[in-house]
């Protein structure tokens, strides 16, 4: 129930039961204003003698009194008042005839009904003015609730630059106030939060990086020396076959374990990309996780993308990473397809399977999907998660770059 149709149930029960008693207290003093007429009109005609005996003029002008001889239209000069009206004010009081009159009290309730109408009229007259300004005042009293509760669902959704706008109302403002003061506050939390979380990623990317080239530069040199060692022990004259046997397999077991050595340095930090571009970077990743996981995936990416500084195309690169993780470890897919399009005006990825999917994918969030939601806010972009259970999902990832134009062929 609204808080006007609320307000104006209560307003007019009230109004009823006022009516209803002024009415009983209206009534009850007309009762007794009649009686005290009629006892005084009955000592009038006591003293007046036969109507015989008065002008017709004067008969046909007394008030309260009626000749006998007059009844039947002396009874049609009330019938505008209804009877049970008549019956309330009248009473149970009657007169006997007094020398030729009969005492009638139709005068005096046709005034009594026509002053009830007149105060009846007036009192729905004032209360549907009542209404009226009510309703004016509820809509005007609602207007900063509705605000008020616009702000709160547009902060609720992540827009933490909403604020209120000042109020007439004392109370009102004080209330806009106190929002757009929690308001200022959640955006300044929201933006330390998003500058730590970023800051980590860098720290993160910046120790992958790290690693990876302690890795390659150091146990990667003598990994390949002892395999380099193994090989020559195989052509030595003054070894017997079994060692050479052995010589190979120790190659053999230093050339696989150089293989994962690469897969790792990939996952840890793509040099590919420091050396080709980002679209070699994401065509080789493909084919990594093609290698990996065993599953297909279709690649269909612009020739020119637009450019991206290093920061940024770290960020795409992740989020792709993390992407095609999610695939090959939760979807239970047999394909995926990943777009990549870029124009001057910004990149659109989007990251398709056939896997089982979920109706509730983005409630049921984990750590792999916030880091690509921090990932796109990263990149100034918007992502947005669509899933359907037995449909596979779709990730489609939006970036706007206004200021960028197509970037060139090392770009890739």
């Amino acid at each position: 129930m609204t808080a006007y149709r609320k307000i104006s149930l209560t307003m007019l029960t009230v109004f009823i039961l006022v009516y209803l008693l002024g009415a009983v207290f209206y009534i009850g003093q007309a009762r007794h204003d009649v009686q005290r007429e009629l006892i005084g009109v009955h000592g009038l005609a006591d003293s007046l003698g036969s109507p015989g005996n008065l002008p017709a003029s004067v008969v046909e002008n007394m008030r309260h009194m009626r000749p006998l001889a007059g009844t039947a239209s002396a009874a049609k000069a009330g019938d505008s008042v209804p009877s049970w009206f008549s019956s309330m004010i009248a009473g149970n009081v009657s007169f006997a005839p007094v020398n030729g009159w009969r005492i009638d009290p139709s005068d005096e309730a046709e005034e009594i009904w026509e002053g009830f109408l007149l105060i009846s009229f007036s009192y729905a007259v004032g209360m549907v003015l009542c209404f009226a300004a009510l309703y004016g005042s509820v809509r005007q009293g609602l207007r900063p609730l509705e605000s008020l509760a616009s702000g709160l669902e547009a902060v609720a959704g992540g827009k933490l630059t909403s604020r209120l706008p000042r109020q007439d109302i004392r109370e009102l403002d004080a209330l806009a106030g106190r929002f757009n003061t929690m308001a200022v506050a959640l955006e300044n939390e929201q933006k330390t939060v998003s500058l730590l979380l970023n800051e980590l990623l860098q720290l993160q990317d910046r120790e992958r990086s790290h690693i990876a080239r302690v890795l390659h530069d150091d146990l990667g040199q003598y990994l390949t020396g002892i395999r380099a060692q193994a090989r020559s022990w195989v052509y030595d004259p003054e070894l017997d076959e079994q060692h050479k046997q052995q010589a190979r397999d120790m190659a053999g077991h230093c050339e696989t374990l150089q293989q994962h050595f690469r897969h790792l340095l990939q996952d840890l930090h793509p040099l590919v990309m420091e050396q080709l571009g980002l679209g070699s970077a994401i065509r080789h990743l493909t084919e990594q996780w093609q290698q990996l996981s065993g599953l297909d995936c279709r690649l269909d990416m612009d020739d020119r993308l637009p450019q991206l500084t290093d920061e940024q195309q770290t960020h795409l690169y992740r989020f792709l990473q993390e992407a095609l993780n999610n695939i090959s470890r939760h979807a239970r897919a047999s394909c995926a397809t990943l777009a990549v399009a870029g124009n001057t005006q910004g990149l659109r990825v989007e990251i398709r399977d056939d896997g089982e999917g979920n109706d509730n994918l983005p409630e049921k969030a984990g750590l792999g999907l916030r880091s690509m939601r921090e990932r796109a806010r990263c990149l100034g972009g918007k992502v947005q998660f669509f899933s359907k259970a037995g449909e596979g999902t779709c990730i489609c990832l939006a970036v706007p770059l206004p200021n960028s134009g197509s970037g060139s062929g090392g770009a890739l």
